[in-house]
């Protein structure tokens, strides 16, 4: 399979026949096709003690059945959510915590004191308690991480930046209402308050409506409260006018707009900016629970993995490794 010739002198020369170099090749190819068996039959989650392990965020690690655990503590709302959904909120905390860290919340006073203050209270050191002391301090830290970044200071450029739309205040109108028989009676009503003649003396004279005695007022009124098209109508019409307002088998309708809802600007501007602060704090955290996913180092159990939502970073699955 091999031979050596001599070229020169002191040169030398290794023929190899084909047979060998195929031979070469088909190792490789058999070696090559036992490895890929291996990794594809080989529970490495097992050999590296992650069977049980339900997530792995920074130094923290949190077993499935501490998951279990910890969402059997967490309240009624935790209670109602099932585990895949409980775990991608936790998940989120155990980031944030993580964060918290990173900033140093952990060594200040406020939060040292809590800590205090909890161990002080906790009267037993079994498992339970244990892992109870374990998610207050991540939940406080996450807490802590949050309001750190959501409420930092701003440049008010930010604010002005955001645009948002503030919720109009349902159209309303303050009314009093004239019921007459018929157009005979309507139109004599509308030629008298043509003259001049007051609303309450129309009202004393021609109205057949149940609010005749109160002296036609019916209050405030919506939309919702007249048949289509009428509120609208009323909305057009100048204040201490009658308008017709509709027909129906009691008589025809007339209304008098007595007020409107004053808008107050201030109150408009001061709604308008909480509602900028609200999306500034949530875009903050939205964006720093991205940075956190791309810079903390975790491990998620693949059945919980898409839960949360861990897919967007290339080999995110492995990072603890």
């Amino acid at each position: 399979m091999l031979e050596k010739i001599t070229l020169l002198d002191d040169h030398h020369m290794i023929l190899v026949s084909k047979r060998m170099i195929f031979s070469v090749i088909g190792f490789l190819l058999g070696l090559t096709f036992l490895l890929m068996l291996v990794f594809l039959n080989v529970d490495f989650d097992y050999l590296l003690g992650r069977k049980d392990l339900a997530m792995k965020v920074g130094q923290t690690t949190i077993t499935l059945s501490e998951l279990n655990q910890i969402q059997a503590i967490s309240g009624i709302q935790a209670k109602k959510l099932d585990a895949a959904a409980f775990a991608s909120e936790f998940f989120d905390t155990l980031l944030y915590a993580e964060g918290g860290r990173r900033l140093g919340l952990d060594r200040r006073q406020d939060f040292i004191r809590k800590v205090a203050v909890f161990d002080q209270a906790s009267a037993r050191s079994d498992d339970k308690e244990t892992l109870a002391r374990a998610v207050f301090l991540i939940e406080e830290l996450a807490a802590a991480a949050r309001r750190e970044v959501a409420e930092a200071d701003f440049h008010p450029a930010e604010l002005t930046e955001i645009k948002v739309n503030v919720p109009v205040p349902e159209q309303r109108l303050h009314l009093k209402t004239i019921l007459v028989a018929g157009e005979e009676e309507a139109q004599q009503l509308l030629a008298e308050r043509a003259e001049g003649v007051a609303f309450a003396d129309l009202n004393a004279s021609w109205s057949r409506s149940l609010y005749h005695g109160v002296g036609g007022d019916i209050g405030w009124k919506s939309a919702g409260d007249f048949p289509a098209g009428v509120f609208e109508k009323l909305l057009e019409t100048a204040d201490d006018s009658i308008v017709r307002g509709f027909e129906d088998e009691a008589g025809i309708h007339f209304f008098w707009v007595v007020s409107r809802p004053k808008i107050d600007p201030a109150q408009q501007e001061k709604a308008e900016r909480e509602l900028q602060l609200r999306e500034l704090r949530r875009r903050r955290l939205m964006k720093y629970i991205v940075e956190l996913r791309n810079s903390v180092d975790y491990w998620v159990n693949p059945v919980l993995q898409a839960r949360c939502q861990t897919l967007g970073r290339p080999g995110a699955a492995d990072s603890s490794q």
